[in-house]
Formats: C-alpha cells, sequence, structure tokens
C-alpha cells in the first residue's frame, strides 16, 4: 500500500509498505482522508520523542469499512480492563496505545486496522471536512467536562490554532458569555473574530500584553492554553482572575518556567487536560453531525503524494489554514 513515511527530521516520503494485519476483533479500513494534526507537526520537526523515524505519521482519519460503510475512527486504544479504564477514563490507560505514535502506524497510508469498538459510522450528508475534526474536537469536549465552567463565564484561549478554534466555538455552547483570543498570527486571529472572539489581541509584543491585561481586568474564569509554548503558558496565569482556572492543554513544550508565586497568591486552580474517552468522541461527533461546529471554511487539501509540502506549509507558513487533510484515496 502507498504510505507517507516521516524519514527524518523535516522530511516524508512516499513508500510501498505492507498492508496492516488484522487480528481478531479488528478491522481494515481504507482510508479516504487523514488529518494533519499539532501533534503530527510536532513530530515531522522532530520535537517528538515517541515519534520517530522511520514511522507512518497520523491519527485522524475519514474512510470506508470493507462492505463501503462510511466511518471516522476513534484513534486512542486503551486495554480496556485496568483501573483507569474500569473507571471511565480511558485516556489514562496504564497501556493506551495512539495510531501514529511509538510502534503504532498512522493514518497517513491507504490502510489502517484497529478495533471494530474505535470505529463509528457517519452519515453521506457530513462532509470530510466537518468528519476529520471528530478526534480534536473530542479533545474540547473532554477538557470542557473536566473544567466544568461556571454559567456565564468569562473565557480566554492562548493559541489560536485548530484546537484554539474549536474550544472557541464549544465555549459558546456551554455558556461563555465573554471570550479573549491571544496569539502572535494576525491571519489567525483574524479568523477567531470571524468566529465569534468578543476581542483579539496579538501579544507578540509589549503593547499587545498590555491590551491583553486591560481587557481581562480583574481577570478570566476559564483560561485555556492551547499552544504549548513557554511564553503562552505564562500568558494564561497572567490573564486569569484570582480563583480563576488555567486549563494546559498544549504540549509545545516539554518543559517551562512559571510565576508560581504570583498563581499561588491568586489561588489558581489548574486543570491539566489529555485526550478524551470514548464518551467524549460520541459526543464530539454528535455536534459535527448537529452542525453546530464547522471549521470548512478554513480547512485545505491536498493529495498524499505532497505531503512534504503539506507537512511543511502547516509546521512553517499554514496562512488561513486551521486544518489540512490529505487525500489519501477518491474512492
Amino acid at each position: 500500500m502507498r504510505a507517507l513515511v516521516y524519514t527524518a527530521p523535516g522530511h516524508v516520503e512516499m513508500e510501498e509498505r505492507p498492508r496492516p494485519t488484522v487480528l481478531p476483533g479488528e478491522e481494515e479500513i481504507s482510508i479516504q482522508v487523514a488529518g494533519v494534526c499539532g501533534s503530527d507537526i510536532s513530530g515531522f520537526l522532530g520535537h517528538s520523542a515517541l515519534r520517530r523515524p522511520p514511522m507512518v505519521l497520523g491519527h485522524e482519519l475519514v474512510g470506508r469499512r470493507q462492505d463501503g460503510r462510511r466511518v471516522v475512527a476513534n484513534p486512542l486504544i486503551s486495554c480496556g480492563h485496568c483501573d483507569a479504564c474500569i473507571s471511565g477514563t480511558q485516556n489514562l490507560c496504564e497501556s493506551w496505545k495512539l495510531l501514529g505514535l511509538g510502534t503504532t502506524p498512522g493514518t497517513f497510508a491507504e490502510y489502517v486496522a484497529l478495533p471494530s469498538t474505535q470505529i463509528y459510522d457517519v452519515p453521506d450528508s457530513l462532509s470530510a471536512e466537518q468528519a476529520i475534526l471528530a478526534e480534536p474536537l473530542a479533545n474540547i469536549i473532554h477538557m470542557f467536562r473536566i473544567v466544568s465552567p461556571p454559567s456565564f463565564f468569562r473565557f480566554a484561549l492562548v493559541g489560536a490554532g485548530t484546537m484554539g478554534a474549536l474550544a472557541l466555538l464549544a465555549a459558546v455552547r456551554v455558556g461563555a458569555r465573554e471570550s479573549l483570543a491571544v496569539d502572535v498570527n494576525e491571519q489567525r486571529l483574524a479568523t477567531m473574530k470571524k468566529l465569534g472572539a468578543n476581542a483579539v489581541v496579538n501579544v507578540g509584543g509589549p503593547d499587545g500584553t498590555e491590551e491583553a491585561q486591560r481587557i481581562a481586568g480583574r481577570g478570566f474564569d476559564v483560561v485555556l492554553d492551547a499552544s504549548g509554548s513557554a511564553p503562552a503558558r505564562q500568558t494564561a496565569f497572567d490573564l486569569c482572575r484570582p480563583g480563576g482556572q488555567v486549563v494546559l492543554l498544549g504540549m509545545g513544550a516539554q518543559r517551562s518556567e512559571l510565576n508560581f508565586v504570583a498563581s499561588i497568591r491568586k489561588e489558581h486552580r489548574v486543570v491539566m487536560s489529555f485526550a478524551y474517552t470514548p464518551v467524549d468522541f460520541r459526543r464530539s461527533l454528535d455536534l459535527l453531525i448537529a452542525g453546530e461546529i464547522n471549521l470548512t471554511p478554513w480547512t485545505v487539501s491536498m493529495p498524499l503524494e505532497r505531503g512534504q509540502a503539506a507537512m511543511e506549509r502547516m509546521s512553517h507558513n499554514p496562512g488561513v489554514a486551521l486544518k489540512m487533510m490529505m487525500e489519501v484515496t477518491t474512492s
């Protein structure tokens, strides 16, 4: 089968690879489109210790079962019998696996095999541009579920990429009455404004930082860091009100320094959110099918054979694109 293989930091190449071995309880899925996630970009750039060449990256897909039914897949595979799984926190499974991570081949290929329990039928009315968001949106659904924000809360997000955009759209649906988006990319901030942010600020300089603080006033109830860079994490704490919640979702930097004394004095509550459970994935898909979440105008597609160009674009110059889909097959 055709596969796009990560061969070295900054490089992917098309190769012929064997079709996956289908184990008992699994199905082979023919992949139509594969989504490029920020974690794939991290791997492509050589920043992910768990994504080492040579390997097939990718964990988002829209495809078809062998009987032709159109599907998406939950790529986070849990064991089902450890304490975390039994308690409903499958994202914290002792032995979880993710497509395109470690030794598990990903979705930048014609076929993938995974347990039938991970596969969800989707209607033909749901476009590929919408369906490909099932996995990233599930992260946001999980995040808001564990944060449980207060009614009519003030919401700020740091990082106006795909996850930030999805968080903004979801925040309105769970009760946010005021929102601020900050980033260093003017094009993405303009998109956040179109998506409904009450205010956007470029914090690339001191004037922007001061403006963000002015808008924050005493601070926001919930502040999400969807970036993970060291400056972004500190900005999230700086924008949070005393007693408010800072949510750490982005994993851009492995380590970063924070002004802990200031946050201790403000009694900040810190929530760290990782991945999602099957319930979160199902709720994400339901929202997409209902047409409540849509980033189609900011989604671009490129053939799998142009994977190098696609990965370089999303790594260095995404422009207005929030989501990249690679077209694997046309059937």
